[in-house]
Protein backbone atom coordinates (compact mmCIF):
# COMPACT_ATOMS: atom_id res chain seq x y z
CA UNK A 1 0.00 0.00 0.00
CA UNK A 2 1.38 3.31 -0.95
CA UNK A 3 1.29 6.39 1.90
CA UNK A 4 1.74 9.86 1.29
CA UNK A 5 4.13 11.48 3.65
CA UNK A 6 2.32 13.64 5.66
CA UNK A 7 3.58 17.40 5.68
CA UNK A 8 3.73 19.91 8.44
CA UNK A 9 1.35 23.07 7.60
CA UNK A 10 3.41 25.70 9.02
CA UNK A 11 6.43 25.00 7.42
CA UNK A 12 4.71 25.03 3.85
CA UNK A 13 3.18 28.04 4.49
CA UNK A 14 6.76 29.24 5.69
CA UNK A 15 8.07 27.63 2.19
CA UNK A 16 5.23 29.73 0.29
CA UNK A 17 5.98 32.71 2.29
CA UNK A 18 9.40 32.35 0.74
CA UNK A 19 8.54 31.53 -2.40
CA UNK A 20 6.16 34.92 -2.88
CA UNK A 21 8.80 36.73 -1.75
CA UNK A 22 11.81 35.85 -3.91
CA UNK A 23 9.12 36.05 -6.74
CA UNK A 24 8.51 39.89 -5.80
CA UNK A 25 12.14 40.57 -5.69
CA UNK A 26 12.47 39.18 -9.53
CA UNK A 27 11.86 40.26 -12.96
CA UNK A 28 8.67 38.52 -13.15
CA UNK A 29 5.53 41.16 -13.06
CA UNK A 30 2.06 38.85 -12.14
CA UNK A 31 1.35 36.01 -9.77
CA UNK A 32 -1.15 34.33 -9.02
CA UNK A 33 -2.02 32.36 -5.44
CA UNK A 34 -4.30 30.07 -5.52
CA UNK A 35 -6.40 28.56 -2.43
CA UNK A 36 -9.73 27.70 -0.84
CA UNK A 37 -12.04 30.55 0.12
CA UNK A 38 -11.59 32.40 3.49
CA UNK A 39 -8.10 30.79 4.02
CA UNK A 40 -5.72 33.05 5.69
CA UNK A 41 -3.11 36.19 4.71
CA UNK A 42 -0.20 35.53 6.58
CA UNK A 43 1.65 34.03 3.65
CA UNK A 44 2.39 37.75 2.36
CA UNK A 45 3.62 38.87 5.26
CA UNK A 46 6.98 39.05 4.69
CA UNK A 47 6.99 40.26 1.03
CA UNK A 48 4.59 43.70 2.34
CA UNK A 49 7.15 43.98 4.97
CA UNK A 50 10.06 43.53 2.55
CA UNK A 51 8.40 46.39 0.40
CA UNK A 52 7.59 48.74 2.94
CA UNK A 53 11.69 48.59 4.53
CA UNK A 54 12.38 48.71 0.86
CA UNK A 55 10.75 52.47 0.71
CA UNK A 56 8.15 50.95 -1.63
CA UNK A 57 4.27 51.50 -1.79
CA UNK A 58 2.03 48.64 -1.23
CA UNK A 59 -1.69 48.57 -1.39
CA UNK A 60 -4.02 45.40 -0.21
CA UNK A 61 -7.63 44.90 -1.83
CA UNK A 62 -9.67 43.21 0.35
CA UNK A 63 -13.80 43.05 0.12
CA UNK A 64 -13.35 41.93 3.94
CA UNK A 65 -15.46 44.09 6.94
CA UNK A 66 -13.73 46.98 7.85
CA UNK A 67 -13.30 45.42 12.05
CA UNK A 68 -11.76 42.12 10.74
CA UNK A 69 -9.52 42.14 8.27
CA UNK A 70 -7.66 39.14 8.04
CA UNK A 71 -3.84 40.88 6.84
CA UNK A 72 -4.04 43.83 9.50
CA UNK A 73 -5.25 41.58 12.90
CA UNK A 74 -2.05 39.69 11.19
CA UNK A 75 0.41 43.10 11.25
CA UNK A 76 -0.79 43.62 14.57
CA UNK A 77 -0.52 40.25 16.28
CA UNK A 78 3.00 38.99 14.65
CA UNK A 79 4.72 42.34 13.25
CA UNK A 80 6.17 45.81 15.17
CA UNK A 81 5.19 47.26 12.04
CA UNK A 82 2.72 50.08 12.25
CA UNK A 83 3.12 52.33 8.64
CA UNK A 84 -0.07 51.12 7.50
CA UNK A 85 -3.64 52.76 6.94
CA UNK A 86 -7.69 51.26 6.02
CA UNK A 87 -9.34 53.57 3.69
CA UNK A 88 -12.12 53.91 5.09
CA UNK A 89 -13.55 57.10 2.62
CA UNK A 90 -12.98 57.52 -1.13
CA UNK A 91 -10.16 59.75 -2.32
CA UNK A 92 -8.59 59.74 1.35
CA UNK A 93 -5.11 60.87 1.19
CA UNK A 94 -2.76 58.90 3.60
CA UNK A 95 0.82 58.76 3.69
CA UNK A 96 1.12 55.13 4.92
CA UNK A 97 3.56 52.95 3.28
CA UNK A 98 0.63 50.19 3.13
CA UNK A 99 -2.57 50.77 2.12
CA UNK A 100 -5.55 48.55 2.68
CA UNK A 101 -9.11 49.40 1.38
CA UNK A 102 -11.63 47.38 -0.66
CA UNK A 103 -12.81 47.38 -4.88
CA UNK A 104 -14.79 50.81 -4.35
CA UNK A 105 -12.15 52.81 -2.49
CA UNK A 106 -9.18 51.89 -4.50
CA UNK A 107 -11.65 52.66 -7.52
CA UNK A 108 -10.96 56.39 -6.50
CA UNK A 109 -7.16 56.24 -5.51
CA UNK A 110 -4.95 58.74 -7.36
CA UNK A 111 -1.73 57.02 -7.07
CA UNK A 112 0.45 54.53 -8.67
CA UNK A 113 1.67 51.17 -6.29
CA UNK A 114 4.82 49.16 -6.23
CA UNK A 115 2.61 45.94 -4.90
CA UNK A 116 -0.96 45.60 -5.27
CA UNK A 117 -2.23 42.50 -3.81
CA UNK A 118 -6.03 41.82 -4.40
CA UNK A 119 -7.45 39.34 -1.89
CA UNK A 120 -10.08 37.65 -3.71
CA UNK A 121 -10.04 34.82 -0.92
CA UNK A 122 -11.55 36.12 2.43
CA UNK A 123 -15.05 37.95 1.05
CA UNK A 124 -17.60 36.59 -0.83
CA UNK A 125 -16.64 37.06 -4.88
CA UNK A 126 -18.37 40.22 -6.08
CA UNK A 127 -16.33 41.36 -8.70
CA UNK A 128 -15.03 39.15 -11.91
CA UNK A 129 -11.42 39.00 -13.01
CA UNK A 130 -11.89 41.62 -16.23
CA UNK A 131 -13.11 44.23 -13.34
CA UNK A 132 -10.42 43.36 -11.11
CA UNK A 133 -7.33 43.38 -13.69
CA UNK A 134 -9.03 46.85 -15.40
CA UNK A 135 -8.55 48.26 -11.23
CA UNK A 136 -5.04 46.82 -11.38
CA UNK A 137 -4.30 48.99 -14.58
CA UNK A 138 -5.56 52.34 -12.92
CA UNK A 139 -3.54 52.25 -10.29
CA UNK A 140 0.08 50.56 -11.89
CA UNK A 141 3.20 51.97 -12.71
CA UNK A 142 5.08 50.09 -15.66
CA UNK A 143 7.08 48.13 -13.16
CA UNK A 144 4.22 47.34 -10.43
CA UNK A 145 3.95 44.32 -9.44
CA UNK A 146 0.68 42.43 -8.78
CA UNK A 147 -0.27 39.32 -6.73
CA UNK A 148 -4.08 37.76 -7.30
CA UNK A 149 -5.08 36.00 -4.47
CA UNK A 150 -7.98 33.49 -5.38
CA UNK A 151 -10.14 30.32 -6.07
CA UNK A 152 -8.01 30.13 -9.41
CA UNK A 153 -6.21 31.95 -11.92
CA UNK A 154 -6.68 35.77 -12.68
CA UNK A 155 -3.56 36.00 -15.12
CA UNK A 156 -3.49 33.96 -17.67
CA UNK A 157 0.24 32.03 -18.78
CA UNK A 158 1.46 33.17 -15.18
CA UNK A 159 3.44 31.77 -12.47
CA UNK A 160 1.21 30.05 -10.06
CA UNK A 161 1.57 28.98 -6.49
CA UNK A 162 -1.26 26.85 -5.02
CA UNK A 163 -1.98 26.54 -0.85
CA UNK A 164 -4.99 23.97 -1.07
CA UNK A 165 -5.70 23.59 2.63
CA UNK A 166 -7.00 25.60 5.34
CA UNK A 167 -5.56 25.47 8.90
CA UNK A 168 -7.81 22.96 10.19
CA UNK A 169 -6.26 20.98 7.38
CA UNK A 170 -9.91 19.40 6.94
CA UNK A 171 -10.91 18.71 3.28
CA UNK A 172 -12.92 21.28 1.59
CA UNK A 173 -16.55 19.77 1.86
CA UNK A 174 -17.76 18.50 -1.89
CA UNK A 175 -21.03 19.71 -2.36
CA UNK A 176 -24.21 16.98 -3.06
CA UNK A 177 -26.44 17.56 -5.91
CA UNK A 178 -30.43 16.85 -6.16
CA UNK A 179 -31.50 17.60 -9.46
CA UNK A 180 -35.64 17.14 -9.53
CA UNK A 181 -38.70 17.45 -11.48
CA UNK A 182 -40.47 18.87 -8.95
CA UNK A 183 -41.61 22.33 -8.96
CA UNK A 184 -39.43 23.98 -5.76
CA UNK A 185 -41.46 27.42 -6.07
CA UNK A 186 -44.32 24.84 -4.78
CA UNK A 187 -43.23 21.99 -2.98
CA UNK A 188 -40.15 20.26 -1.23
CA UNK A 189 -38.59 17.28 -2.56
CA UNK A 190 -39.21 13.86 0.10
CA UNK A 191 -35.32 13.59 -0.07
CA UNK A 192 -34.38 17.59 0.79
CA UNK A 193 -37.16 16.84 3.65
CA UNK A 194 -35.01 13.96 5.04
CA UNK A 195 -31.81 16.13 4.60
CA UNK A 196 -33.90 19.04 6.86
CA UNK A 197 -34.80 16.56 9.25
CA UNK A 198 -31.80 14.95 9.89
CA UNK A 199 -29.55 18.26 10.50
CA UNK A 200 -31.81 19.58 12.69
CA UNK A 201 -32.10 15.97 14.80
CA UNK A 202 -28.16 16.63 14.82
CA UNK A 203 -28.87 20.23 16.52
CA UNK A 204 -27.80 21.58 13.32
CA UNK A 205 -28.35 25.01 11.66
CA UNK A 206 -29.60 25.03 8.30
CA UNK A 207 -29.34 27.94 6.22
CA UNK A 208 -30.95 27.88 2.58
CA UNK A 209 -30.28 29.96 0.14
CA UNK A 210 -32.29 31.23 -2.74
CA UNK A 211 -31.64 33.84 -5.22
CA UNK A 212 -33.91 36.22 -5.58
CA UNK A 213 -36.94 37.69 -2.80
CA UNK A 214 -40.34 36.18 -5.16
CA UNK A 215 -38.77 32.66 -4.34
CA UNK A 216 -38.08 33.64 -0.86
CA UNK A 217 -41.20 33.83 -0.19
CA UNK A 218 -42.20 31.19 -2.09
CA UNK A 219 -40.07 28.70 -0.36
CA UNK A 220 -40.57 30.49 3.11
CA UNK A 221 -44.59 29.39 3.20
CA UNK A 222 -43.98 25.53 2.16
CA UNK A 223 -41.07 25.29 4.24
CA UNK A 224 -42.94 26.85 7.07
CA UNK A 225 -46.06 24.85 6.30
CA UNK A 226 -44.54 21.25 5.74
CA UNK A 227 -41.63 21.35 8.46
CA UNK A 228 -42.80 23.43 11.41
CA UNK A 229 -43.41 19.90 13.27
CA UNK A 230 -39.58 19.32 12.82
CA UNK A 231 -39.07 22.99 14.06
CA UNK A 232 -40.57 26.27 15.08
CA UNK A 233 -37.30 28.33 14.35
CA UNK A 234 -38.14 28.54 10.54
CA UNK A 235 -36.81 32.13 9.80
CA UNK A 236 -36.97 33.96 6.86
CA UNK A 237 -35.07 37.30 5.97
CA UNK A 238 -35.05 39.22 2.75
CA UNK A 239 -31.73 41.05 1.53
CA UNK A 240 -30.68 44.07 3.32
CA UNK A 241 -32.64 43.31 5.88
CA UNK A 242 -29.79 41.60 7.88
CA UNK A 243 -27.95 43.85 10.19
CA UNK A 244 -25.64 42.54 12.78
CA UNK A 245 -27.33 42.25 15.91
CA UNK A 246 -29.81 39.58 14.00
CA UNK A 247 -27.18 38.03 12.36
CA UNK A 248 -25.02 37.38 15.89
CA UNK A 249 -28.50 35.95 17.44
CA UNK A 250 -28.81 33.73 14.74
CA UNK A 251 -24.88 32.58 15.14
CA UNK A 252 -26.15 31.80 18.49
CA UNK A 253 -28.81 29.60 17.65
CA UNK A 254 -28.83 26.01 17.09
CA UNK A 255 -31.45 23.92 15.16
CA UNK A 256 -32.55 26.52 12.88
CA UNK A 257 -34.02 26.79 9.74
CA UNK A 258 -33.07 29.85 7.94
CA UNK A 259 -34.04 31.05 4.60
CA UNK A 260 -32.71 34.08 2.82
CA UNK A 261 -31.39 35.80 -0.30
CA UNK A 262 -29.29 37.71 1.61
CA UNK A 263 -26.11 35.06 1.28
CA UNK A 264 -23.52 36.93 0.73
CA UNK A 265 -24.18 38.20 4.31
CA UNK A 266 -24.94 35.23 6.06
CA UNK A 267 -22.44 32.94 4.71
CA UNK A 268 -19.40 35.30 5.83
CA UNK A 269 -21.13 35.24 9.26
CA UNK A 270 -22.66 32.57 10.12
CA UNK A 271 -20.13 29.49 10.92
CA UNK A 272 -21.07 25.74 11.94
CA UNK A 273 -24.04 25.46 9.10
CA UNK A 274 -25.17 23.53 6.75
CA UNK A 275 -25.89 25.15 3.55
CA UNK A 276 -28.93 24.10 0.83
CA UNK A 277 -28.54 26.53 -2.30
CA UNK A 278 -31.90 25.88 -3.76
CA UNK A 279 -32.27 26.66 -7.94
CA UNK A 280 -28.76 26.56 -7.98
CA UNK A 281 -29.40 26.66 -11.88
CA UNK A 282 -30.24 29.95 -11.32
CA UNK A 283 -28.18 32.34 -13.36
CA UNK A 284 -27.30 34.23 -9.99
CA UNK A 285 -25.28 31.36 -8.83
CA UNK A 286 -22.30 31.35 -10.75
CA UNK A 287 -19.45 28.47 -9.86
CA UNK A 288 -17.51 31.25 -7.77
CA UNK A 289 -20.47 31.75 -5.66
CA UNK A 290 -21.31 27.76 -5.66
CA UNK A 291 -18.05 27.47 -4.39
CA UNK A 292 -17.80 29.79 -1.63
CA UNK A 293 -20.49 28.18 -0.21
CA UNK A 294 -18.61 25.00 -0.01
CA UNK A 295 -15.49 26.81 1.33
CA UNK A 296 -18.16 28.55 4.36
CA UNK A 297 -19.11 25.35 5.70
CA UNK A 298 -16.86 24.11 8.61
CA UNK A 299 -15.03 27.40 8.85
CA UNK A 300 -13.24 27.70 11.67
CA UNK A 301 -14.47 24.52 13.27
CA UNK A 302 -11.41 22.22 13.26
CA UNK A 303 -14.27 18.92 13.96
CA UNK A 304 -17.22 20.58 11.83
CA UNK A 305 -18.04 18.52 8.84
CA UNK A 306 -21.36 19.70 7.22
CA UNK A 307 -22.52 19.75 4.53
CA UNK A 308 -23.46 21.65 1.32
CA UNK A 309 -26.36 20.84 -1.06
CA UNK A 310 -27.42 21.91 -4.60
CA UNK A 311 -30.88 21.61 -5.42
CA UNK A 312 -31.89 22.35 -9.23
CA UNK A 313 -34.56 20.59 -11.97
CA UNK A 314 -31.28 20.66 -14.11
CA UNK A 315 -27.74 20.52 -13.75
CA UNK A 316 -25.25 23.54 -14.98
CA UNK A 317 -21.85 23.99 -16.00
CA UNK A 318 -21.15 26.37 -13.39
CA UNK A 319 -22.43 23.05 -10.86
CA UNK A 320 -19.99 21.19 -12.62
CA UNK A 321 -17.30 23.59 -12.54
CA UNK A 322 -18.31 24.60 -8.88
CA UNK A 323 -17.80 20.31 -7.89
CA UNK A 324 -14.08 19.93 -10.14
CA UNK A 325 -12.65 23.14 -8.20
CA UNK A 326 -13.36 21.65 -5.09
CA UNK A 327 -12.57 18.35 -5.81
CA UNK A 328 -9.66 19.60 -7.36
CA UNK A 329 -8.95 21.62 -4.08
CA UNK A 330 -8.69 18.27 -2.27
CA UNK A 331 -6.97 16.41 -4.76
CA UNK A 332 -3.88 18.44 -4.81
CA UNK A 333 -3.99 18.67 -0.60
CA UNK A 334 -3.64 14.98 -0.49
CA UNK A 335 -1.13 14.63 -2.78
CA UNK A 336 0.73 17.22 -1.24
CA UNK A 337 0.43 15.50 2.24
CA UNK A 338 -1.53 18.09 3.95
CA UNK A 339 -5.17 16.71 4.64
CA UNK A 340 -5.70 15.60 8.60
CA UNK A 341 -8.43 13.10 8.65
Amino acid sequence: MFLLKRKNLDDEKEKIGNLILNWSRGYERFLNVISLPYNSSEIFLKTIQDYVRRGKNVIYITNEEPGSINILELIKKRTDFRDYAYIRKSKARLNSRLKVCNFINASTIDEKFDLIIYDDIRSFPTYNKYEILDLVSRISKEDTKFIAYSIESVLKNEREIILPVKDNRSPMVEPRTIVTRININKDIPFVVYEYLKWFLDCDKRVVICVPDEEKLENVYSYINNYCRTLNRNIICFAKDKLNKKLITNLSKMKKTVLITNDFEQTVCNINDSNIMVYFANDPEFNYKKLIYFCGSVGRGEKDSKGEVIFLANEETEDMERAKDITRNFNKEAWEMGLLRF
